[in-house]
């Protein structure tokens, strides 16, 4: 990703400070995970927070993008505080949520799904959830997904980080964790013997990167990062390097949907 010959004066600003300060789950294989080996921040939504800073500074210096960590329940408040300039943290990009931020996006398409034990054959799809104890994270789409299309599932009890939800299945605290597949094929993946994905997803869940509510400018640079992205080969190599590792068929990039 080269420099950006010339830059709106939102991303100058950014640029004169020296840092771009991007939003990202640490909690979560494949899309936003620190390393606890190296203390790295790893994953799709980590490299798209690389490709941004990359053509707004022209370098991969490290220095010049920090990561911080937020979660489904702060990431409006995040953005609106001016705490993060942006924020990839598989943020399903909604009109109920673009009252209250802005998108740029979609980046990636995902699907809700379900997690259970392994060994638990009693779930088979979404329908089997109801009377189950079913793990969804505060403030997520997913559990306003089930909410709606199935009421009888045991949503009661939400917890805070999906890293908490797939230990409380594990345990046996809760029958199963639903949310979008990408992020259950990351706990699939580093506990196989653990956890079975039922693998049939029941909603389309597009990724956007998100921005304080009236940021036009950004919007606009960022979506002509993520075409030049699709031009260039960049979002198929951040793929290959992070969800690519568990599942290799390189998806379609979505077209990017400016508002």
């Amino acid at each position: 990703m080269a420099e950006a010959a010339s830059l709106p004066a939102a991303i100058q600003e950014i640029k004169d400070r020296g840092k771009l300060t991007w939003g990202v789950k640490f909690d979560q294989p494949l899309m936003g995970l620190r390393n606890p080996a190296s203390g790295e921040i790893e994953g799709f939504d980590a490299e798209m927070g690389r490709l941004v800073a990359l053509r707004i500074f022209g370098s991969d210096d490290p220095s010049k993008l920090e990561f911080v960590e937020t979660i489904s329940a702060n990431r409006e408040q995040y953005l609106n505080s001016g705490k993060i300039d942006m924020l990839a943290a598989t943020y399903t990009i909604s009109d109920v949520r673009k009252e209250i931020v802005d998108f740029a996006g979609p980046y990636f398409e995902a699907g809700q799904d379900i997690l259970t034990k392994k060994d638990d054959t009693s779930i088979s799809g979404l329908s089997d959830l109801s009377g189950k104890k079913v793990c969804v994270t505060v403030g997520s789409n997913s559990l306003t997904n089930l909410q709606e299309l199935n009421p009888e599932a045991d949503i009661s009890a939400p917890l805070k980080a999906y890293a908490d939800c797939a230990l409380a299945v594990r345990n046996g605290t809760y029958d199963a964790l639903s949310t979008d597949n990408v992020i259950l094929l990351g706990y699939l993946s580093n506990s196989p013997d653990a956890f079975r994905v039922v693998g049939d997803p029941f909603t389309s869940e597009p990724y956007g990167i998100a921005f304080a509510h009236g940021s036009p400018e950004l919007r606009s640079f960022v979506n002509e990062t993520l075409e030049l992205a699709r031009e260039n080969g960049d979002w198929v190599k951040a793929y290959a390097k992070t969800i690519g590792e568990a599942d290799p068929d390189v998806p379609t990039q979505p077209a990017v949907a400016p508002y």
